[in-house]
């Protein structure tokens, strides 16, 4: 039976079952077959409609949820809009409702007027004490020439 589909299944199982009634009576020895084949084709019925009634009821229930959602958010908005007048939108007990208190703005600070800057420093110097310690400048004197015998000296 390579079909797949249900309709082919439950229509090659009706015909199995109508012609073994006919030839039943010419062999016996087919009748527990017969009932077998019999009782997969009315579960393969009674599983079909209950998956089509499901999908139905998938359908309704999620159409309700939808709706029911919708009532929902309707509800909320209702609601802190009730909690707000109820409050005023400024008081900041609203913070509690998940609802956004009206703040005033902060005032702007005027240019001349802000935060104070300190005077850039003057860089470190290296004092004649610190000169093997660390933070000490870097030794600046000129490095001599590699002797003749040393091998990275090009010629």
């Amino acid at each position: 039976m390579p079909k797949d589909s249900l309709a082919d299944l439950l229509g090659e199982l009706e015909t199995l079952v109508s012609g073994m009634d006919d030839w039943l009576a010419d062999v016996s020895q087919m009748q527990p077959l017969r009932n077998e084949v019999a009782s997969i084709l009315q579960g393969t019925r009674e599983l079909a409609a209950e998956q089509s009634s499901l999908t139905a009821r998938r359908q309704a229930v999620t159409q309700q949820l939808r709706i029911m959602k919708g009532q929902g958010r309707d509800l909320v908005i209702k609601t802190r809009a009730a909690i707000r007048s109820y409050y005023g939108h400024r008081n900041e007990g609203l913070v509690r409702f998940n609802i956004r208190p009206v703040r005033r703005r902060s005032r702007a600070i005027p240019e001349g007027v802000g935060i104070a800057m300190p005077a850039p420093a003057e860089p470190p110097t290296a004092s004649p004490r610190a000169t093997g310690t660390l933070g000490a400048a870097p030794d600046m004197a000129p490095v001599s020439p590699a002797p003749d015998g040393d091998s990275r000296s090009e010629s």
